[in-house]
């Protein structure tokens, strides 16, 4: 097998926000400062997510050449419930990279600099700053069934999340945009309003296109039998246990995949997925926080990572008692020390969050952290509640996996400590999760996580009123006013003042909750090349290879 070099002429790929305003010679200068800004304060966040050495420095050569064939095995905590575009979160760490193996990306974004890139499209540009995009798909790409990517089929795919009766999560996304298909090549996006970043929105709830010849013949059956053009198609799936993924040799870039075949295991322990991959069991893991990139590094794998903003949060349901009175939240946070939590239940001394923004991540507002544990105001609000007939008690719902179920025990124990507070613990699996919290909202205190290098649009997403993962429905109107700001604004220091707004908004209402900020991080053995991250802890599996 001839080593084949990672960073080929196969497909260059260009970074779109360096690109997407070239119509305008103001909007050029203004999005690369932008960019720029962006790159620079996350270069500064790099280091590693669970101390030790630097995050380069942990990490083996990934333009290291990979060899022409063989298997990877990537273990993750979660099953999948299925392979649908329009029905899952697309780049989230239990998604993305098993979307990214059957469908590729339109666009996808490098979560180390924050730039969006290029992938199954060609560019993604905008004429008059932000109102109306312009899609143009490279000429060629097949799905694995032998229909052709063209502008139709991103147009279907995109209509059918803004249909109600699909239920997409990208529903509120896709519904106000008008679509037109100018030729083969070409869509036309018209946005409702002015978005000079709606290529991230995009690459973050819009990127998988399915096959319509495929959906359109089984709308029920797609998620399971998926139809993409991406670099694997899906071979076998062993419900709870492993997907398989081979070749597809319709895959648009003739020498991609490097892999002949990728396998992804479930297995919820973290311990046990750093065991496994140390010990030979499987290539690599994906990581969401810091503690378990730590301890992979303590293992001696090689970890690429990155400090995100966002993170594990709790989120609350305000539509129903006890958290739709801001006391309830309140009372809340204020029993609670994140760093205790992260001690406790991960064993490491990694710092508890101090609110969506970490220290050294763009946009974040010293002075605007979340409050800090204060146990005597939680039960003076405790009591209040009380003496108002509304007394703390609710259920919590948590994944099914031992680190989610040891944080629910760990508040709920804190909890319980005080007076007039009362929780359950109801734990459920990676499906039950998403169609009793995600899709039905079934629930009145749960864990949410959600990470992001740029805040538009997964900021939006999560608190603005009907944002697509405002699970708990908040609603405020001054942070919808902070938020449309900050979506708007092309210069770096009136978006900081819009957001910084709406993390003091956030710090008093406590619509979310953060305990853990996110590191989004692969760890792998040294024999692992080409280890490409983008979105939420998701790999770009073309890329992927073996050195031998």
């Amino acid at each position: 097998m001839t080593p084949v070099p990672l960073d080929d002429p196969i497909a260059p790929i260009a970074p779109l926000r360096r690109i997407a305003h070239r119509a305008s010679a103001a909007g050029v200068s203004r999005r690369v400062f932008s960019a720029g800004v962006l790159s620079s304060a996350l270069a500064a966040s790099l280091t590693a997510c669970g101390g030790g050495g630097s995050a380069a420095a942990s990490a083996s050569d990934p333009t290291a050449p990979a060899v022409r064939g063989g298997t990877a095995t990537l273990v993750l905590s979660l099953e999948a419930n299925g392979f649908d575009p329009a029905a899952v979160n697309p780049t989230g760490i239990t998604y993305g990279t098993r979307m990214a193996a059957v469908f590729d990306a339109l666009l996808y974004t490098d979560q180390r600099t924050g730039e969006v890139h290029a992938q199954l499209a060609e560019s993604l540009t905008t004429p008059d700053g932000g109102t109306t995009w312009v899609l143009k798909l490279r000429p060629g790409v097949l799905f694995s069934d032998g229909t052709t990517l063209d502008a139709d089929a991103v147009r279907f795919n995109w209509a059918r999340a803004a249909d109600p009766g699909v239920r997409s999560p990208q529903f509120r996304i896709a519904k106000d945009l008008r679509l037109a298909v100018t030729d083969p090549a070409t869509l036309t996006v018209t946005l409702p309003a002015p978005n000079p970043h709606f290529d991230g929105v995009v690459a973050r709830s819009l990127a998988f296109v399915g096959s319509p010849k495929a959906i359109a013949a089984d709308p029920a059956g797609f998620a399971a039998n998926p139809v993409g053009a991406g670099p694997f198609v899906l071979a076998s799936w062993t419900r709870g246990s492993q997907m398989t993924f081979e070749r597809n040799p319709r895959y648009w870039q003739p020498e991609r995949p490097h892999l002949d075949r990728l396998v992804v295991k479930t297995a919820p322990d973290e311990r046990q997925q750093v065991d496994t991959v140390a010990s030979g069991g499987a290539d690599l893991l994906l990581a969401s926080a810091a503690t378990q990139a730590g301890a992979a590094r303590d293992a001696g794998l090689a970890v690429a990572e990155a400090v995100m903003a966002g993170g594990f949060m709790v989120v609350f349901n305000t539509t129903r008692a006890p958290f739709d009175d801001v006391r309830a939240r309140q009372a809340f946070a204020a029993a609670l020390d994140t760093s205790d939590l992260v001690r406790t239940v991960y064993g490491r001394d990694t710092p508890g969050a101090k609110g969506l923004f970490p220290a050294g991540t763009p946009y974040a507002a010293p002075d605007a952290g979340q409050p800090g544990q204060d146990r005597a105001r939680a039960q003076a609000l405790l009591d209040e509640l009380a003496a108002a007939g509304k007394p703390l008690k609710f259920t919590f719902t948590t994944l099914n996996s031992p680190a989610s179920r040891k944080t629910a025990e760990y508040i709920q124990s804190r909890l319980l400590t005080l007076e007039n507070a009362q929780m359950d613990v109801r734990a459920v699996d990676g499906p039950g999760y998403q169609s009793g919290v995600v899709v039905n909202r079934d629930f009145q205190a749960s864990m949410f996580s959600v990470s992001f290098a740029d805040p538009e649009p997964a900021l939006a997403e999560l608190l603005r009123s009907g944002g697509a993962a405002n699970l708990g429905a908040w609603s405020d109107a001054e942070a919808d006013r902070a938020l449309d700001e900050a979506r708007t604004a092309v210069d770096p220091a009136a978006r900081g003042a819009a957001y910084a707004r709406v993390q003091r908004i956030v710090a008093e209402q406590v619509p979310v909750w953060t305990y853990l900020n996110a590191c989004s991080a692969t760890a792998y053995r040294k024999q692992v090349t080409g280890v490409t991250m983008f979105g939420d802890a998701c790999l770009l599996p073309d890329r992927l290879g073996r050195t031998g």
